[in-house]
């Protein structure tokens, strides 16, 4: 039995290397295990081939749609953009690179299916597969982003925010999305605060990781941007810019 319709953002910043394949393999996935599905790719402002490598993809992939950023407006932005414009049940986002293999998606699926609002990959819940490490210093950001995020945003009940596979009930998705404010690399964290403060079901999940080999993430100017946007989600849930209408009984 094949799942419901689902779409599925791909922000993409200079990914011309790796896009055209990895399309190519979420499209064969979804197409075989979906009635129907949308992929929609957000070109945040690459200055390589993305955009062309897309376009090719394009013409074998009638379900693609490319959103074509002409500036960098960073991953949060072109993810919030990209699942405004989406139309199915099932909302969903994933890094790109394919870090996380698409094939991960049916455990996602049946987490939704269980009555939780939200499925998240996660690299601090037992089942992790390790296939490729993660650069040193990527991995020396992660662990001290996730302690300053637990500390400053009082958010202990969840492990891990910033991993690039995230599955939305569309009506959750359309709830949280809007209040989005943060358009670089904490966004996940903003995401994942706004669900928790509204009382949304949010499912953690294990998940086959392989760290790309490259990173785009400078180390010190994004490790205080990151520090900055988490002070700025604890500032706008005390305004109440977080503030969601639900209207059902979250409880």
């Amino acid at each position: 039995m094949r799942n419901k319709k689902i779409s599925v953002i791909i922000p993409c910043y200079n990914g011309g290397k790796f896009i055209r394949q990895n399309v190519e393999k979420i499209n064969d996935h979804l197409e075989n295990n979906f009635l129907d599905y949308e992929i929609i790719i957000v070109n945040d402002g690459s200055f390589d081939n993305t955009r062309e490598e897309i376009l090719q993809a394009k013409k074998n992939l009638p379900k693609l749609i490319l959103v074509d950023n002409k500036i960098n407006s960073g991953k949060g932005h072109a993810v919030k953009s990209g699942i405004l414009k989406s139309r199915y049940e099932t909302v969903m986002f994933l890094d790109a690179d394919l870090a996380i293999p698409i094939e991960s998606l049916e455990n996602f699926i049946e987490a939704l299916n269980d009555g939780f609002d939200i499925a998240i990959a996660s690299r601090f819940v037992p089942g992790l597969k390790v296939t490729k490490p993660v650069l040193w210093y990527r991995q020396f950001m992660e662990k001290i982003f996730r302690l300053l995020r637990m500390a400053i945003t009082n958010n202990y009940s969840i492990q891990d925010t910033q991993c690039g596979f995230k599955v939305f009930s569309r009506e959750t998705a359309m709830k949280i999305f809007p209040l989005m404010t943060i358009d670089r690399f904490a966004f996940d964290a903003e995401v994942i605060f706004i669900a928790v403060k509204n009382g949304y079901r949010i499912k953690e999940l294990p998940i086959v990781l392989q760290n790309p080999t490259e990173s785009s993430i400078r180390i010190y100017r994004d490790s205080f941007n990151m520090l900055v946007d988490l002070i700025r989600i604890r500032t706008n849930y005390f305004s109440g810019k977080y503030a969601v209408k639900i209207s059902v009984d979250k409880d």
